[in-house]
């Protein structure tokens, strides 16, 4: 039996619980496959691994009779079997279109910083961009705000607790856009989604600060946020999990670290923050020929109308 279970869980929390060992119990003699469908969240950090342990204890169903289906390429459960989900990546679509573009030569070689809802990273790096002396040459958007939210209960918690002086220096701001744009991306999405608004975008940018969805050690979910800039041909830097690129590098993408300092792919949260943002202030004081690497973005492309099939 498989069972979907996104509605029990997300990127770092889970909810409804009940009503998932209820399903559970309703197949405790079958075999139950626990579909993630094209989320790669990381089972053992969001805390969903251990609700299904303690249900199946509770229920007396062995654990080789359960097992996990995910995006995440790294799922580093001890406890049940877990499959990697693949050829689903084309159903991104919905967060971006996926049509390889012509690459165009940005006429600025400036950054780019695009996330949707809050985190604890995602914030630190929206208050680093905010406040260092190169600023003017990149733009951001984050949809982030406390509206509606439990401040208890986001996701963003941490930063809250850690860093309340710089939560208090960019609340106001929040949500935030450079975009020219009368709403956030996220809230017009026929729009957000076309090449049109993303060739625009990136008309002045050479890279872009990824901020991906999990970023937890032993994880590994590839999604949307980092293969748009590879799909318009852009450079990139990704917060997420450690050793994060050198998997994409693994996986026969160019990440380009003969031009940008990736030492801090081997760091987590904060401090590959830090990290990447000392390399982009080392990339921005150089003298950049965007044309010269033109041939490797689109080998990159060529990677990518691959790697999306697999």
């Amino acid at each position: 039996m498989v069972i979907d279970i996104r509605p029990y869980c997300g990127a770092s929390s889970c909810w409804n619980t009940e009503i998932l060992a209820c399903k559970i119990s309703q197949y405790q003699n079958q075999y139950i496959i626990l579909d993630l469908k094209i989320e790669g969240w990381d089972i053992v950090e969001n805390g969903i691994e251990q609700v299904v342990k303690n249900i199946a204890d509770e229920l007396n169903i062995p654990y080789k009779n359960i097992s996990f289906v995910s995006s995440d390429r790294l799922c580093k459960s001890t406890v049940f079997k877990h499959t990697l989900k693949l050829g689903d990546l084309i159903y991104l679509n919905f967060a971006c279109d996926f049509s390889v573009q012509n690459i165009s030569i940005p006429i600025a070689n400036n950054y780019g910083l695009f996330c949707g809802r809050g985190t604890n990273e995602r914030l630190y790096s929206f208050w680093k961009h905010k406040n260092w002396q190169y600023t003017n040459y990149g733009k951001a958007s984050l949809h982030a705000s406390l509206e509606n939210t439990n401040e208890c209960d986001s996701d963003f918690v941490q930063f809250l607790c850690e860093h309340n002086e710089k939560w208090q220096d960019i609340k106001d701001l929040l949500p935030y856009t450079d975009l020219d744009h009368t709403l956030p991306p996220g809230s017009n999405q026929e729009e957000a989604t076309s090449s049109k608004f993303w060739n625009k975008i990136y008309n002045d940018i050479t890279i872009e600060i990824v901020c991906e969805t999990s970023t937890s050690e032993g994880n590994c979910f590839i999604t949307e946020k980092t293969l748009r800039p590879i799909v318009y041909g852009r450079l990139f830097m990704i917060v997420g999990s450690p050793k994060f690129e050198a998997h994409l590098k693994e996986l026969g993408f160019d990440i380009f670290d003969d031009i940008l300092d990736k030492t801090y792919d081997d760091k987590s949260n904060y401090l590959r923050i830090d990290s990447m943002f000392r390399s982009l202030e080392k990339f921005l004081s150089t003298d950049f020929n965007f044309q010269n690497i033109l041939p490797r973005l689109k080998a990159n492309q060529e990677r990518f109308k691959v790697f999306k099939n697999e």
